[in-house]
């Protein structure tokens, strides 16, 4: 009789035991699907897509007024058409999460700045939420504007005009440094003007068509009453001549000719910074 009530009570122990164990374990199990169901169900963290390309510079921060984001733009497209760099100024409203060097690398190679072959672009990037900078170089201008001037004329530069929120500012003289940087740096004849970059034509204006129009017709006339007047002729054609040559000099004027990235990629150079 003892002994069967002492078989009982190990039966009950170890089915007790194991009841205990299997408990523990479901609710270890139960613990690790809630856990693996939150992760599934947490929204993932949005990847940063480029806006569109729309000219020289890009603020999607609202940071510039119209003026000065068409200044800034004008300024940049004549650097464009005079040298062939491609500068770009991007003014980003957030990272979305990615690292500065991530987004400065997925813009540059989406808006493909610089030329095709020549890779002669440059991004300078601005993120006020982050409150950081970086300046992404296109392969071929990596031996013109090393990462070491980039990161001088972000912290030398840039970095304390944006302390003061001076935005316009701090574009305007970052990116006169980079070009600064990368003509000093690039040899004449390996610079590449913008295709398609033409001097503009020569605007001859109504009085002086006039001018010459009667000196042409009264050196004609006196040449006819005397010869001794035949000089007023030849001076006139002579001015006319020099007129046609050298009209043709000057930069090419208008608005801005920027049409989108011309096929150039990132050479993953550059210099970033927090300010």
């Amino acid at each position: 009789m003892v002994g069967a009530a002492m078989r009982q009570a190990v039966v009950s122990g170890w089915r007790g035991a194991r009841g205990a164990r299997l408990g523990a374990l479901a609710r270890a199990v139960a613990a690790a699907l809630a856990l693996i169901c939150a992760l599934v169900a947490r929204p993932a963290v949005a990847a940063f897509t480029p806006p569109q390309l729309t000219g020289h510079v890009v603020d999607t921060a609202g940071k510039l007024g119209p003026e000065e984001l068409r200044t800034l733009d004008a300024k940049l497209d004549r650097i464009r058409r005079q040298t062939g760099f491609e500068i770009v100024a991007f003014v980003a409203g957030s990272l979305e999460g990615e690292t500065i060097e991530d987004v400065a690398y997925k813009a540059f190679n989406t808006w493909q700045l610089g030329q095709q072959g020549a890779d002669n672009g440059v991004l300078l990037v601005i993120a006020p939420s982050e409150r950081r900078v970086r300046i992404e170089t296109g392969k071929g201008v990596g031996g013109a504007l090393t990462d070491l001037q980039s990161n001088d004329i972000i912290r030398q530069t840039i970095n304390p005009l944006l302390r003061e929120e001076r935005f316009r500012d701090a574009i305007d003289q970052g990116t006169v440094a980079i070009a600064r940087a990368l003509i000093v740096g690039t040899p004449e004849e390996e610079r590449r003007p913008a295709p398609g970059t033409r001097p503009a034509p020569d605007v001859v204006s109504p009085i002086e068509i006039g001018v010459t129009l009667l000196a042409l017709v009264g050196g004609f006339l006196l040449a006819l009453i005397s010869p001794s007047f035949r000089w007023v002729l030849w001076f006139a054609l002579q001015a006319l001549l020099l007129r046609g040559r050298g009209g043709s000099g000057g930069g090419g004027g208008g608005g801005s000719g920027f049409g989108g990235g011309g096929g150039g990629r990132s050479g993953g150079g550059g210099s970033s910074d927090s300010y």
